[in-house]
C-alpha cells in the first residue's frame, strides 16, 4: 500500500488519498510514511494535521512508540498534557520544537497561519487524517493550501460524504488519485480485524426519532428528544448486562444530559463507567483513556468524541445509542471496536437505534470514488434478520442462511407457495427460478440484428425510417456490449471478495430491482443508466491506483 502511494507521487499526482478501514492501521501507516520521507529518505520536513486535540496526542504517542522526536503546534495546555502522557508511558519525552516533523491541529494552524507562514513554506510533505473532511474551500482545504511547496497525503476509512460531494480535485476536493488498501472483509478473514456479532434489541427509540434533513445528519435536538422520550437510558444498561456483561465497552450517546443519565445508571448497577464530552478538561480525558486501557473503567461513554480517528484500545463491545444518517460515522463508530486483542473472540455490537438496518453490515461490499456520489432512486434494505428467535441476528440479505445459527432464510413469495415465484419475490435468487422463466429472461436480452430490423421498418414505414432504426439498434447493441463489460468488472470485484455467483446475482437484483439478464434487455437509455449506476459505485481494482480523468 505504501509502495502504491510512492508510485502515485512518482507519477506526478501531487495529492494522494489513501483509504484503509477503521482499525486497519492508518495512523501507524502514515507515521511510517513520515519516517520514510523525513528520517530515512529524502529528509522532507513534514506536517501531520489532525482536527481534534485528542488526535494530536494519539499521533504524538504513535511517533513516540517509534522513538521519533517531533514538534507539536497546539495550545500550551495540550502540549503539556501530551508530554506528561509520554513520560507516563515511555519514561521520557519525545517533544522537540526543532524537529522537522510537526504534529498540528487544523484549527490552530488556521488561527496562527500568519505566525507560521515561513515554516509552512518549508514543508515538503503534508499529511492529514480523516481526509473525508477536506474540500477545496473549507477549513481543512485551507489548512492544506498553506503548504505551497509540498506534496500531500490524506487518509480516511470512508471517502464518502453525507452531502455527496466528491473528494477529487476534479470535483469538490483536492485529491488527484486514490489508493485503496485491503477492505474490511479481507482484514476480517485474515485476522487483522476481529470478527463481530450484532445484537438489535427491541427498542422504542426510532418511534420517537424525527426525520433528518436531506444531505445532513439528524439534528442534536431531534436525537435528544428521542432519547428523553424513549426508554433508551435504561435499555443500554439492561442490554449491556444481557449481551456483554463484564466486557470493555464504548458507548455513543446523543447529548451530554443523556450521557450523564446513562453514566449514573451504569454506576447504580455496579458497573464502572465514565462519560467524556467536549466539556471534559483535557487532563481528565487523557487520564480516562489510560484508565480505560488499564481496565479501571469498564464502560466509556462519549458524546461526539470517539467516532473519528481516536484509537481506544481494548474495546470488546460497541453500544450505539446515537443514530446517524452518515455511512462514514456509522463505520467509524463500529471500527472503534474491530481491533483484535488477546482473548477477544469477537466484537459485540449492540444497536439500539437502527443504524445497522439503515447502513448494512460493517463488512458489506462498498465501492469508493473521488467523484460526487450519485443519489440512488430509492434505498434498498440489504439486511435480513434471522427468524430464529434465539438468534435474531442481522446478516447480509444475499445469504441463504444465517451465518451464526445456520437457520435457513425465510423468503416471502407472496400468495400460495405452489405458484411459481417471480424474480422480485425471491430477491433475484436465480436458483429459485425454473427453466421456463430462465429461457424467457434469456430471450429478452437477445437483440435483433440491425440489418434485419432496418429492412422490417423500411418495408413497414419508409427507407429513411429503416435507416434510423438500423442505426439505433446498432447503438443499442454497442451499449449492451459496454454494459456486459461493466457488469463483468463489478462481478469480478465481488468474486474476489468471496461472493458466490448466486450471491452476485442477488446483489445485482437488490441494487437494481431487476436481474442481470433483464438489464441486458432494457432499451438503450435504460442500459446506459445502468452503466452510469454501476460505474458510479465501482472503483476499478481494490489495490490499484485509479487515475482521475480531468
Amino acid at each position: 500500500m505504501k509502495a502504491q502511494v510512492y508510485d502515485a507521487w512518482n507519477q506526478s499526482f501531487k495529492n494522494v488519498l489513501l483509504v484503509l478501514p477503521t482499525g486497519g492501521g492508518k495512523t501507524v501507516t502514515f507515521c511510517s510514511i513520515t519516517i520514510d520521507m523525513s528520517v530515512n529518505g529524502p529528509k522532507y520536513p513534514t506536517a501531520i494535521m489532525v482536527h481534534r486535540k485528542e488526535l494530536v496526542q494519539q499521533i504524538s504517542l504513535t511517533l513516540a512508540e517509534e522513538e521519533i522526536t517531533h514538534n507539536i503546534i497546539a495550545p500550551t495546555n495540550v502540549i503539556n498534557g501530551i508530554v506528561a502522557a509520554q513520560r507516563r508511558l515511555f519514561k521520557k519525552q519525545f517533544y522537540n520544537y526543532q524537529s522537522p516533523i510537526t504534529v498540528v491541529s487544523v484549527d490552530t494552524l488556521n488561527a496562527r497561519h500568519k505566525r507560521h507562514e515561513s515554516w509552512a513554506k518549508g514543508i515538503k510533505l503534508w499529511i492529514t487524517d480523516e481526509a473525508a473532511h477536506v474540500l477545496k474551500n473549507n477549513k481543512w482545504g485551507r489548512a492544506c493550501s498553506y503548504f505551497p511547496n509540498a506534496i500531500g497525503l490524506g487518509v480516511t476509512a470512508t471517502p464518502q460524504r453525507l452531502d455527496k460531494k466528491g473528494l477529487g480535485s476534479h470535483a469538490d476536493g483536492i485529491f488527484d488519485t486514490m489508493v485503496q488498501g485491503p477492505n474490511t472483509r479481507w482484514m476480517l478473514d485474515n485476522g487483522f480485524l476481529c470478527k463481530y456479532k450484532i445484537a438489535i434489541p427491541t427498542s422504542d427509540y426510532r418511534h420517537f426519532l424525527g426525520q433528518a434533513s436531506e444531505g445532513s445528519d439528524y439534528s442534536k435536538a431531534v436525537m435528544t428528544q428521542a432519547s428523553q422520550r424513549s426508554q433508551i437510558v435504561g435499555d443500554v444498561v439492561k442490554n449491556y448486562q444481557k449481551f456483554a456483561d463484564g466486557k470493555q465497552a464504548i458507548l455513543f450517546a446523543t447529548d451530554v444530559e443523556t450521557g450523564h443519565k446513562m453514566e449514573a445508571r451504569f454506576k447504580e448497577a455496579g458497573i464502572k463507567a465514565k462519560l467524556l464530552t467536549a466539556e471534559t478538561p483535557d487532563k481528565i480525558r487523557l487520564d480516562a483513556l489510560i484508565d480505560y486501557k488499564e481496565k479501571k473503567i469498564q464502560v466509556l461513554l462519549n458524546v461526539d468524541l470517539f467516532d473519528e480517528g481516536l484509537d481506544v484500545p481494548g474495546i470488546e463491545c460497541v453500544i450505539m445509542a446515537r443514530p446517524t444518517m452518515s455511512l462514514s460515522k456509522f463505520l467509524q463508530m463500529i471500527g472503534r471496536g474491530l481491533r483484535p486483542a488477546a482473548g477477544k473472540e469477537f466484537l459485540i455490537i449492540i444497536d439500539h437505534v437502527g443504524n445497522v438496518t439503515n447502513h448494512g453490515l460493517p463488512d458489506s461490499s462498498r465501492f469508493w470514488t473521488l467523484d460526487r456520489t450519485v443519489k440512488r432512486r430509492d434505498k434498498t434494505n440489504f439486511i435480513r434478520i434471522c427468524s430464529n428467535v434465539e438468534c435474531n441476528a442481522p446478516y447480509d440479505r444475499t445469504l441463504s442462511e444465517c451465518p451464526w445459527c445456520n437457520t435457513e432464510a425465510i423468503t416471502n413469495y407472496g400468495g400460495s407457495r405452489t405458484l411459481r415465484p417471480g424474480p422480485k419475490e425471491v430477491d433475484g435468487d436465480l436458483e429459485l427460478l425454473d427453466a421456463d422463466t430462465l429461457r424467457q429472461l434469456e430471450k429478452s436480452s437477445q437483440l435483433e440484428d440491425p440489418v434485419s430490423i432496418g429492412k422490417r421498418v423500411s418495408a413497414a414505414v419508409s427507407a429513411a425510417a429503416g435507416i434510423r432504426a438500423m442505426k439505433n439498434q446498432a447503438e443499442r447493441i454497442k451499449t449492451q456490449s459496454e454494459l456486459v463489460k461493466v457488469i463483468a468488472n463489478w462481478a469480478g470485484k465481488l468474486r474476489d471478495e468471496g461472493y458466490s455467483d448466486r450471491r452476485i446475482h442477488k446483489e445485482f437484483y437488490l441494487r437494481h430491482d431487476m436481474t442481470i439478464t433483464q438489464a441486458l434487455g432494457e432499451p438503450r437509455e435504460g442500459m446506459q443508466r445502468r452503466i452510469d449506476d454501476i460505474t458510479g459505485e465501482l472503483e476499478w481494482g481494490s489495490q490499484r491506483i485509479r487515475k482521475v480523468q480531468k
